[in-house]
């Protein structure tokens, strides 16, 4: 069983984001990492023959034992969704008022968020083409 520590960690890990605004309460880490699993599934559908991945929040574990390439894959479903959710909140926040506030980078700072979201797109997509040519071996 891979643990709800071991994924935090890799998300961590390779999140390369500010540590800083993560959750320390333990049922929101629960909750973005249910969230990346329901987005993994999403991602990886029927390919996988190892299945679908579930979490338990009382264990604090999930029902398989990941590889690290579906380790990181997961890793990145929670980072995408964290990134997103960055990116609303920021357009939400500073859209209103960007004008009156004279935020004159606003439109750079949209595109330089969505340039990360297209990156771990990528990622994604790199990791499920890996998991996908190995179940065809």
């Amino acid at each position: 069983m891979t643990t709800y520590d071991d994924i935090f960690k890799c998300f961590v890990v390779n999140a390369g984001i500010d540590t800083s605004r993560l959750p320390s309460e333990d049922y929101k880490i629960h909750d973005m990492i249910i969230n990346g699993i329901n987005h993994y599934n999403s991602k990886i559908g029927s390919s996988d023959y190892l299945g679908e991945l579930a979490g338990n929040n009382l264990t604090e574990a999930i029902n398989l034992k990941l590889d690290g390439t579906r380790l990181l894959l997961l890793a990145y479903c929670i980072k995408y969704v964290y990134l997103e959710n960055q990116l609303v909140e920021f357009e939400e926040l500073w859209t209103p008022f960007q004008k009156d506030m004279g935020f004159k980078n606003y439109r750079e700072q949209v595109r330089g968020r969505e340039s990360t979201l297209e990156r771990t797109e990528q990622k994604i997509l790199e990791y499920l083409s890996k998991i996908e040519d190995r179940s065809l071996m």
